[in-house]
């Protein structure tokens, strides 16, 4: 395990300067609205949750390990679960084909029933009717939620998209439970744009790197990860790593499955978040997306295993 300093994403939220827009303009939730304090408290919401992930992943690792059949490419070998296996009976598996079709399919759901108001009967809307509006739109991907809970899919990166994305939708469910308790605009808002963003950075990579399509909303949803991620500083983040390390890094991700596009030697936002993602899934701490000898050798052991 590494020794470094964890590294928050509380740090790029503090700074303000993210616009998260819902997919359709009319329902935008302005991020920057919110005070420094409350975008804080919603990004910590949100690190408590990953923490949880964190410790689902790696007992989904921990299966895989010891031979749960599952292969690189998404689809598990035996095509269910063996018997014996540490799994729950309720564990399903589910292919990546599969998980495409149906997360476009929610996402689509979603989009008509944002589509049902005009931009002027929005504007038009009293702030009860707003929130009845937006949980309404969040609803229409409750089948996807309730089906792909405790879905396990081959890929780890995929895994860690999937669960993102229901994280989001999770936030926006317990947004509507607390505007129905307290009528709080400002908790409701932080929760509610908590959960836009990680089903935005969830979609983003899905479209960009595993051919997900999505005709509708899309420059709005990278719009705002884009933001996030020049916030994060991500683009500067291993500046003094040579082309070469960057390259072996790079080959090395898309080898275990973080696809992070064509091997290039230069060290952009998906590279990092590549990078960052690998440490998670597997237990490497701190997950601060930096190149060096240790993330090399991590890298290379954990591809080792997977063709042993």
């Amino acid at each position: 395990m590494k020794g470094k300093r964890w590294t928050l994403l509380v740090a790029a939220c503090a700074a303000g300067t993210a616009l998260l827009a819902y997919p359709a303009s009319a329902v935008a939730v302005k991020w920057e609205d919110l005070t420094n304090a409350q975008q804080k408290a919603a990004y910590q919401s949100l690190e408590s949750e990953n923490e949880s992930l964190r410790a689902q992943l790696k007992e989904l690792q921990a299966q895989t390990d010891t031979g749960s059949g599952a292969d690189n490419g998404g689809t598990p070998a035996d095509g269910g679960t063996s018997a014996g296996s540490a799994e729950s009976a309720q564990t399903q598996r589910k292919d990546t084909a599969t998980f495409l079709k149906d997360i476009a399919a929610s996402f689509e759901k979603r989009q008509a029933e944002a589509g049902t108001c005009s931009a002027d009967q929005i504007a038009q809307m009293s702030a009860a009717d707003l929130w009845a509006y937006r949980f309404r739109c969040a609803e229409a991907e409750r089948d996807f939620y309730e089906a792909y809970k405790g879905v396990q899919l081959g890929s780890l990166n995929l895994q860690y998209l999937c669960d993102e994305y229901r994280a989001g939708l999770g936030k926006q469910y317990k947004a509507e439970t607390t505007w129905k308790d307290t009528q709080d605009a400002d908790k409701t808002s932080q929760l509610y744009s908590a959960g836009y963003y990680n089903r935005a950075y969830a979609l983003v990579e899905l479209h960009d790197y595993y051919s997900l399509e999505l005709p509708d909303g899309y420059q709005d949803l990278k719009d705002a990860v884009d933001k996030m991620n020049a916030a994060a500083g991500a683009e500067t983040k291993n500046a003094s790593a040579d082309s070469t390390t960057v390259k072996k890094v790079q080959e090395l991700l898309n080898a275990l499955g973080f696809l992070c596009g064509t091997p290039d030697g230069i060290c952009g936002r998906q590279t990092v978040s590549c990078i960052e993602r690998f440490q998670t899934m597997y237990g490497f701490e701190p997950a601060d997306g930096l190149i060096d000898d240790e993330l090399l050798s991590q890298m290379q052991e954990m591809l080792n295993r997977q063709g042993a």
